[in-house]
């Protein structure tokens, strides 16, 4: 499946909510967001975190936890077991994840002059190495500026995944 993923930032899961809720509009046209399609929270951003950071290998600090859907996951222990709802929010998404503040805090350091460093090194992850240098340049940087204005707002950064 190849899915949209859009980083944003928010004051909380609350005001995510009440935007999921009203199901009008996705999140990345509610709230300040970077597009930055196939880039998912658990696999291929942990790589520019682990670079960011001096390390060779991808810091687990992925999404800490699902924002939306709400309610039991159908996979979870204490889910019923029952046939699995293929309609199931949980099943055709849009899902919304918050990433940890250390995520958020790594990528608010990012600075322009290590923007070329940067680039190389995620730049060999298998799943972004047939993006254009230019346009993983860009991604890093818009992620870096949209980290250090959630930080300094005192907010959370998100990523809606759609398929």
């Amino acid at each position: 499946m190849d899915l949209r993923t859009d980083y944003f930032r928010a004051a909380d899961e609350a005001a995510v909510h009440q935007v999921m809720k009203l199901g009008t509009r996705p999140p990345a046209e509610s709230f300040e967001s970077v597009q930055a399609r196939g880039i998912d929270p658990t696999v291929v951003l942990p790589h520019l975190v682990a670079a960011l950071r001096g390390g060779e290998s991808p810091v687990k600090d992925g999404p800490d936890r699902s924002v939306w859907p709400t309610g039991l996951q159908p996979w979870h222990p204490e889910a019923p077991s029952t046939a699995v709802d293929l309609d199931d929010p949980w099943m055709t998404g849009p899902w919304v994840v918050e990433l940890s503040d250390e995520t958020r805090d790594a990528l608010a350091g990012i600075e322009r002059r290590r923007l070329p460093q940067l680039t190389t090194q995620w730049g060999r992850t298998d799943e972004v190495k047939n993006v254009e240098r230019i346009e993983l340049m860009r991604l890093i940087h818009q992620l870096g500026v949209l980290a250090r204005r959630a930080q300094k707002d005192g907010q959370h950064l998100y990523c809606a995944l759609t398929g």
